[in-house]
């Protein structure tokens, strides 16, 4: 007996249609073995180390020189670059504005999509600082915020949160979400690191 052409194709789709979801459920196992093992790897594109969970700046209601509370998630808010120092900020601190600086002016036409930030986490800036920051920084905004709240938010990250050889990035609506760290002072290195702040923002700012 002879079957029909119809129902051999009817049970060749039904064949295939029961047997997808058992080769998904497979390669799944297998990729997950895999990367268990570290055989193979899922590491984000991104230069920058992503924070998790991010931190939301506005929860430490991060005051301006004036006395003013900083806000974010508004019409005007734009992504930031934010050195976190003290009253006074020398050596790799110093190294990091300019950094920030340097890379802000090679954001050429996405320039106005982020400021610098430069938050102070023990009291107001010194006569010194200031000066430095009003003849050098002249664009960047200085707010001050709890030191110990700001530590606490952070404290599970791998590196300290105070380390002056780093600065962080807030997004829009003020989570400060991912942060980069120099690994040394020269400029080899942080021209390197600009290039890499370069292209993630490149993919985050659209």
């Amino acid at each position: 007996m002879t079957i029909p052409t119809d129902n051999k194709r009817s049970k060749k789709l039904l064949t295939i249609i029961l047997t997808i979801p058992i080769a998904v459920i497979l390669l799944s196992s297998a990729v997950f073995y895999l990367a268990k093992q570290d055989i193979i790897s899922f590491t984000t594109v991104n230069r920058g180390t992503l924070i998790n969970p991010p931190m939301q700046l506005g929860d430490l209601h991060p005051l301006r020189r004036d006395g003013g509370e900083f806000l974010f998630n508004r019409a005007e808010s734009r992504w930031v670059f934010m050195v976190v120092g003290g009253q006074d900020c020398r050596d790799a601190c110093e190294r990091m504005l300019y950094l920030t600086r340097q890379t802000h002016t090679a954001m050429g036409k996405k320039v106005d999509r982020v400021e610098r930030i430069y938050l102070a986490t023990d009291g107001p800036l010194s006569p010194e600082l200031r000066d430095f920051l009003e003849a050098e920084h002249s664009d960047m905004t200085v707010l001050q915020a709890d030191g110990e709240a700001f530590l606490g938010k952070l404290k599970n990250l791998d590196i300290n949160p105070f380390d002056a050889s780093t600065f962080y990035v807030v997004d829009p609506m003020g989570w400060v979400m991912m942060y980069y760290r120099a690994a040394d002072m020269e400029q080899l290195t942080l021209t390197t690191l600009g290039k890499d702040v370069l292209k993630d923002m490149g993919r985050l700012i659209k």
